[in-house]
């Protein structure tokens, strides 16, 4: 079958070459085309392509073609359109996935903007292999939560405070390239009804998260995710509570399923289309549990599957949630959504925990295990998924005039849901794509916040305590990460001593030894910031700890204080976020999120190097970054800020990326709410 598949594939795209100097036309003949529209299923079908765009469709006979058309015979096989994964949080190593498992379009939330960016450029160009791709930029996060995990603040979001702001900041977004706008629950309702009428201006999807489903159905929001603002308007029909925001509760656990009718007929009439990352939420319940387990375990050893990071495969030998109440309510509210006529999309929400590409056809199997038919589920899949895009013009369907996207598997789809994963053949654009996994691939241009670059945590100094005027020692710094997979200290680690980078040995992934000086023992007595940072791509900065320098006359026993009790400043920036390969010196700026501040003595440091830094104000900092530091390898480099000297801190990372050479994209957006 694989020969077949290779050979197919090279005819296709050498008889593809040959015909260079006209349009090419591409035939799918014979084939059970299920065009995404819901209509019955056409056999023996005939589907033409005309370069990207499909040209024509019907049944063997009735259709006609050039006499040089690339045919491909499918008989006994069934046409698809190209699938959809309308929620991802992509990272670099996902791309090889999407087309290996039939998706040729994705939309990417909450992921940094200018990565997605240089990505997206990539895509398009043909300089990556992957899928078509749209993003959504900067988060926006409202103020009807103060503070907690989803409050302002939170790691690309940016704060709104009034529906001023929100209009100004939403317009921003779309003006730098973004598709589509994500937004926290944390959202008003003044601030969502004009970002609402933003979106409806510029023609772009609100996508997000919002306090109450039904309220936001009713000023016009029409899409939501998984289902905690619907159990927050079964609990909450009149909105009178925050129930909806509760960061650790979902309210569907508590949702009666007898006070599912009135809720479901709302939003069905409005036209709601409900995403419920059933994989990413609620895996550990379903019956499929087992089985995605054992498949990706199997996958974890296998060579093909290599080049993805074994700190994430080490966590498919479990299900990507822990276990939970609620699924049998939420279960049963799709299932009465469904029958009522509600749309359901697949949106994966894949990160580094839930797999890219086979979680995706295990969301199609959890959706028809709750309710929905096979073509409901593939609906979702498809064209109701491009319609939550706004791309339904171009996406989603089989029909004339789309976009010639098609995935071709083996077996019949709407008896077994299951062989959307025998997947034959991926065309995209009208040509036939490489899907063929290689176990060595390296991402064309690393992402940051990557599974490679999680935070590090030092928890203790040996000696923690050194006397001023003192002699060379050696320090052992010992530390972890402070997530899941428990990731520690990266290979090519640096020790740094306030200002000073020291001679770094690398012991293990929990321990570093560093030579610290003796003339710098020389400093006065004080509580002096050490931290690790990890230079080039995927770099990463740990906060600080701090290192006592004593003297005779005043010795000190114990450390003063914790290591956290001095407070570093948050950035929100660099702004521009990013520069093409070979750029100009330019200057860059750096704001301080709410609640922080800036030292007066603040350094600005861009991956190894401390930029030449100009202390603004106590909430904004510039600084120069040298063209010879743009002539590095396309990717995302750390960017944060110090405090040198006693008390000093260090500021948790952002990251500046480096695009491809002569790329014409930026993202730049307000520092601060205008």
């Amino acid at each position: 079958m694989r020969a077949w598949i290779g050979g197919l594939i090279v005819a296709v795209l050498l008889s593809a070459s040959g015909a260079a100097a006209q349009q090419r036309v591409l035939v799918l003949e014979g084939g059970t085309l299920i065009d995404g529209t819901g209509r019955a299923p056409i056999a023996d079908s005939v589907v033409v392509a005309e370069g990207s765009r499909i040209k024509a469709v019907g049944t063997r006979g009735q259709v006609s073609y050039p006499a040089n058309a690339n045919v491909i015979r499918l008989t006994g096989r069934t046409i698809l359109p190209g699938f959809i994964d309308s929620h991802l949080h992509t990272e670099d190593w996902h791309v090889p996935l999407f087309l290996h498992y039939g998706i040729t379009t994705i939309l990417s939330k909450v992921v940094d903007p200018a990565w997605q960016i240089a990505m997206r450029q990539g895509l398009a160009e043909g300089t990556i292999k992957g899928p078509r791709m749209f993003f959504t930029g900067t988060t926006i996060d409202g103020v009807a939560v103060a503070a907690g995990p989803n409050g302002p603040g939170v790691w690309n979001m940016h704060p709104v405070t009034t529906p001023e702001e929100m209009t100004s900041f939403a317009r921003t977004i779309i003006a730098n390239g973004a598709e589509a706008i994500n937004t926290n629950q944390s959202i008003s309702e003044a601030q969502l009804i004009a970002l609402l009428a933003v979106g409806k201006e510029k023609g772009v999807p609100i996508l997000g998260h919002v306090p109450n489903m039904c309220r936001a159905a009713d000023l016009g929001m029409k899409y939501e995710e998984h289902l905690f603002m619907t159990g927050g308007c079964v609990l909450d029909p009149d909105n009178k509570t925050n129930v909806g925001l509760a960061a650790s509760f979902d309210p569907m656990v508590l949702a009666d399923p007898v006070k599912y009718p009135p809720v479901v007929d709302h939003l069905v009439k409005a036209g709601v289309y409900m995403n419920a990352t059933l994989v990413g939420q609620w895996i550990a319940e379903s019956p499929r549990a087992k089985e995605i387990v054992a498949e990706s375990t199997a996958m974890a050893k296998d060579p093909q599957f290599a080049f993805i990071p074994q700190a994430v495969r080490d966590l498919w030998n479990r299900p990507s949630a822990p276990r939970r109440l609620g699924f049998a309510n939420t279960s049963e509210f799709l299932r009465q959504f469904a029958a009522a006529g509600g749309k359901s999309i697949i949106g994966t929400d894949a990160g580094y925990r839930t797999i890219p590409g086979l979680s995706y056809h295990y969301e199609l199997q959890m959706m028809v295990d709750v309710g929905m038919t096979p073509m409901q589920a593939l609906q979702g899949a498809t064209l109701w998924n491009a319609e939550v895009m706004l791309q339904a013009k171009d996406l989603g369907s089989v029909e004339v005039g789309k976009l010639a996207d098609f995935v071709i598997i083996e077996g019949d789809p709407l008896k077994d849901i299951s062989v959307t994963k025998n997947i034959r053949m991926v065309i995209k654009d009208g040509e036939v794509q490489d899907i063929k996994l290689n176990g060595n691939y390296v991402p064309p241009i690393p992402a940051p916040y990557s599974i490679y670059n999680l935070p590090q945590a030092i928890t203790k100094i040996t000696p923690a305590i050194v006397r001023k005027g003192g002699q060379t020692v050696t320090l052992e710094i010992e530390g972890t990460g402070f997530n899941a997979n428990e990731a520690g200290f990266a290979a090519n680690s640096i020790v740094r001593f306030d200002d000073v980078d020291l001679p770094t040995k690398f012991v293990s992934g929990s321990k570093l030894t560093a030579t610290l000086d003796a003339r710098l023992l020389q400093r006065g007595p004080g509580l002096y910031p050490i931290h690790i940072f990890s230079p080039g791509i995927y770099g990463t900065v740990s906060r600080q700890a701090y290192l006592v320098i004593d003297t005779a006359d005043a010795p000190v026993s114990t450390i003063p204080m914790p290591y956290a009790a001095y407070t570093a400043a948050r950035p929100i920036g660099p702004m521009p976020r990013m520069a093409p390969q070979g750029s100009k010196t330019l200057t860059v700026e750096i704001a301080a999120k709410p609640g922080s501040r800036f030292a007066p003595n603040a350094i600005v440091r861009f991956d190894n190097t401390d930029l030449p830094t100009k202390f603004v104000s106590s909430t904004r900092l510039s600084a120069t970054l040298d063209g010879k530091l743009l002539q590095r390898t396309p990717g995302s480099y750390v960017f944060y800020v110090f405090t040198p000297g006693p008390f000093g801190t260090v500021s948790q990372p952002a990251y500046f990326q480096v695009g491809f050479k002569n790329s014409k994209m930026v993202w730049a957006e307000p520092l601060e709410p205008k």
